[in-house]
């Protein structure tokens, strides 16, 4: 439940909840974290995901072993990248998931880039840095 808290937030932070985020959020929960089909449909009912807030979801994050908490951050931020930048409150909860997870420097730029890879693959048309995409 963590994941779809993190990533709704993050669809939703700039105003929108267009399909390719709503999608490739679960397909990331499948591919990435290992979440079969029926998990996430039971995770994403409102009577689970109701339960939890924003609080809860960093509390959960800064409890979570580094590896997992890293794939939760490369998620969220796929899903800010998704449609070629980011919004100020999508920089604003991707600091706080972050924070959360007490990340270097050097972690967030290692998830950044990986996000952006993902991110393409789901969108296409999304401009990579070296096109003139913004960077995070």
């Amino acid at each position: 439940m963590l994941w779809f808290v993190a990533a709704r937030a993050m669809a939703v932070a700039d105003g929108t909840v267009p399909a390719v985020k709503e999608a490739s959020a679960g397909l990331y929960a499948q591919a990435i974290l290992g979440l079969s089909e029926e998990a996430c449909r039971a995770a994403k009912s409102p009577e689970q995901i109701g339960k939890l807030t924003l609080v809860d979801c960093l509390a959960g994050v800064h409890g979570m072993p580094r590896e997992q908490a890293e794939k939760i951050m490369t998620g969220v931020l796929m899903i800010a990248f998704a449609d070629g930048c980011m919004e100020p409150l999508e920089v604003r909860w991707a600091s706080m998931l972050a924070s959360a997870c007490e990340m270097t420097d050097e972690d967030f730029q290692r998830c950044c880039a990986s996000a952006r890879v993902i991110a393409s693959m789901f969108n296409p048309s999304v401009p990579s840095i070296e096109d003139g995409g913004e960077a995070s």
